[in-house]
């Protein structure tokens, strides 16, 4: 019975030992993680009921409990270096058209009739009438909801506030900004700060001199002194590269924006504005209340911005606001990845801790303020995180996140999304609008407690928190410790994935013309048999996350093929009418080459062949391998 008892024991502690080598084998996965401790316990438990525990076994039993709390404690808070932030940029990057951003492509009808209607949410033509029809617009995915028509609405009420130069043809008609130079234009006298602001002495203060001496250095703490005093939850400041800006511009439909057009802009001023914990947390996803806080943030963020545009102009310095939204000049993401705020992340999109990982919405100033930008190599860990993380993809209604490793596209490496089936869900979302699973998801998406900073705190250092938080294709203490359960939440419910779909068979035809742009053969959907429903299976029905159901779609919202019949949930009357109008047009090849060559009209995305861009990209930015520190400095440079 003694040796039972004894062999036992040493089957238990074996056991332990087993789980702690396959805690390290397995890259630190949780289960192994929490064997450690399940095996621990019982073997203590064990030798405790059937053993004399002498007073040795005892010291020594304490010592190795503290000796293995000191090791993990050590391996978790201790202060490990930061890792670098990788070096994304790996081949020759050329600028992106805003007529291929996700939204550009829907709005345009590069991705079908159907979603270029934006999944028009409303039917009956009074409703029609009553919200855009009287001026000849019919009502989108943004307009279907009176808070997201209001909170949009505030953005737009600012586009003519952006700046008095017209880069890509746009804005046409600048608004004149009242009590800044009367003309919201550039002083011909450039004025240092306003030697009544309080906030200057503070700054020279810290800089440790008494009067101002308007350095970069000066500048860059007061503008982000004023930033957040207007409410932005950080300030990222940048040197542009130029490879930033977009090649088409959106509003104009396609006019090119030349690099001559902007190269007083050497600095990129980024504000963020919080979308709010509560209501991202709380938000299903597929609701009306995810374009409403799209609207709010957006709104928001370009109120801050055109304000500290107006102040840089009238102290006699280029400034241009850009915001959404789709009215900026220049990608957002980069900026906040090299002004040492954030890092790419799985979700393709750059993470910032401060301003709450994604759940951010940001606007930016471009402007010649000599301004000190932060350091681009800063690092927090969030690649390393996201590469050992994959709740957003797991989460994705239509799955359209990368669950592997990062890929190259455009000469930079990191997780590519499919933003065709993203905008198309996101627009065409038949169970409100929009979407927020990604964001709802995020580990970063936490109210900023002492817990949260612990969290980040670790991710950042520790070499074996993001194995631990993360667990690719399992389950990581980042679920565990999730706050879906919290009362708060625990009321949510998902829909069925719904989304409008293409008719059978639907295969766009190229070249399209529209406005002053031609989407070609390059430009085509790699998700165009997925728009008809063919290998959608209506996104993730049936699957069971987190504890909660998908369910199954409502046999009236099916056609006898089992395809969505296209009705909103709300609007039981009717369907989508089968055949609706592009915004454009299909042309010859012979006729698009002839439209091109003649200048009246451009093409060319990032994904193009040299040949099928116009106008041609630039030798100086667009040809070899430039790292963001060279394209940065060279654009200083330029005169």
């Amino acid at each position: 019975m003694k040796h039972n008892k004894k062999l036992l024991m040493a089957i238990l502690w074996s056991a332990m030992g087993a789980s702690l080598i396959l805690f390290v084998a397995t890259r630190f996965n949780v289960y192994a993680f929490l064997s450690i401790f399940v095996t621990a316990a019982l073997a203590l438990a064990w030798w405790g009921m059937n053993f004399p525990i002498t007073e040795t076994a005892r010291r020594n039993t304490h010592l190795g409990v503290v000796g293995f709390w000191t090791l993990i404690f050590g391996l978790l808070f201790g202060p490990f270096p930061v890792p670098k932030k990788p070096q994304y940029v790996v081949g020759e990057v050329h600028r992106f058209s805003e007529m291929e951003h996700g939204w550009g492509r829907m709005y345009s009808g590069a991705l079908g009739p159907q979603i270029a209607n934006h999944g028009r949410v409303y039917t009956d033509p009074e409703e029609v009438n009553g919200i855009g029809g009287a001026r000849g617009k019919s009502p989108s995915f943004v307009t279907g909801y009176p808070l997201a028509r209001a909170l949009f609405g505030g953005a737009s009420a600012l586009d003519g506030y952006r700046g008095v130069e017209k880069h890509g043809g746009e804005p046409a008609a600048p608004v004149k900004y009242p009590w800044v130079n009367y003309e919201s234009e550039a002083r011909g006298t450039k004025l240092g700060w306003n030697k009544g602001d309080m906030l200057l002495p503070e700054v020279a203060k810290q800089l440790g001199y008494e009067k101002a001496r308007y350095t970069p250095e000066e500048n860059s703490l007061m503008v982000k002194g004023i930033g957040k005093w207007l409410g932005s939850m950080d300030v990222a400041i940048a040197e542009v590269d130029p490879r930033w800006f977009y090649s088409h511009d959106f509003i104009t439909k396609g006019t090119p924006l030349p690099l001559e057009e902007v190269k007083e802009l050497k600095y990129a001023i980024q504000l963020f504005v919080d979308q709010d914990w509560t209501r991202v947390h709380n938000d299903p996803g597929n609701s009306w209340w995810s374009v409403a806080k799209s609207g709010q943030a957006y709104s928001t963020s370009a109120w801050q911005a055109v304000r500290l545009a107006a102040m840089l102009r009238d102290m006699g310095y280029v400034a241009r606001v850009g915001f959404g939204g789709i009215n900026y000049d220049s990608v957002e993401s980069p900026i906040s990845v090299y002004s040492g705020k954030g890092e790419y992340g799985r979700l393709s999109d750059a993470v910032v801790p401060s301003a709450g990982g994604l759940r951010f919405k940001s606007a930016s100033v471009l402007t010649n303020f000599p301004l000190k930008a932060g350091d681009p190599d800063q690092g927090y860990g969030i690649t390393r995180m996201c590469a050992n993380c994959d709740r957003c993809a797991r989460a994705c209604p239509v799955s359209s996140i990368a669950m592997g490793e990062p890929t190259v596209e455009n000469g930079v490496n990191m997780w590519q999304v499919d933003k065709d089936k993203c905008v198309r869900f996101r627009a065409g979302n038949l169970g409100g609008n929009c979407c927020n699973e990604c964001l709802r998801v995020c580990p970063y998406n936490k109210p900023d407690t002492l817990f949260h900073r612990l969290g980040n705190y670790m991710i950042a250092h520790s070499p074996v928190a993001p194995y631990l938080f993360g667990s690719v294709r399992g389950v990581g203490l980042e679920d565990w410790l999730d706050f879906d359960y919290s009362s708060e939440a625990g009321h949510v419910k998902n829909r069925p994935a719904r989304w409008v779909q293409e008719n059978p068979g639907f295969k766009m035809q190229f070249p399209y013309y529209v406005g002053n742009y031609i989407y070609t053969e390059e430009d085509r959907s790699t998700a165009e048999a997925w728009a008809a429903g063919e290998g959608a299976k209506m996104g993730k029905v049936g699957l069971t996350y987190k504890g909660v159901e998908w369910g199954k779609i409502e046999p009236r919202l099916l056609d006898a093929n089992g395809r969505s019949r296209n009705v909103h949930h709300d609007f039981e009357k009717g369907a989508l009418p089968a055949e609706l109008p592009l915004p454009g047009k299909t042309i010859s090849k012979e006729e698009a080459q002839a439209l091109l060559d003649s200048g009246q009209a451009f093409a060319g995305g990032s994904n193009h062949t040299d040949a099928n861009v116009f106008p041609p990209r630039s030798p100086k930015y667009e040809r070899g391998v430039l790292t963001y520190k060279e394209a940065a400095k060279k654009w200083k440079e330029e005169k």
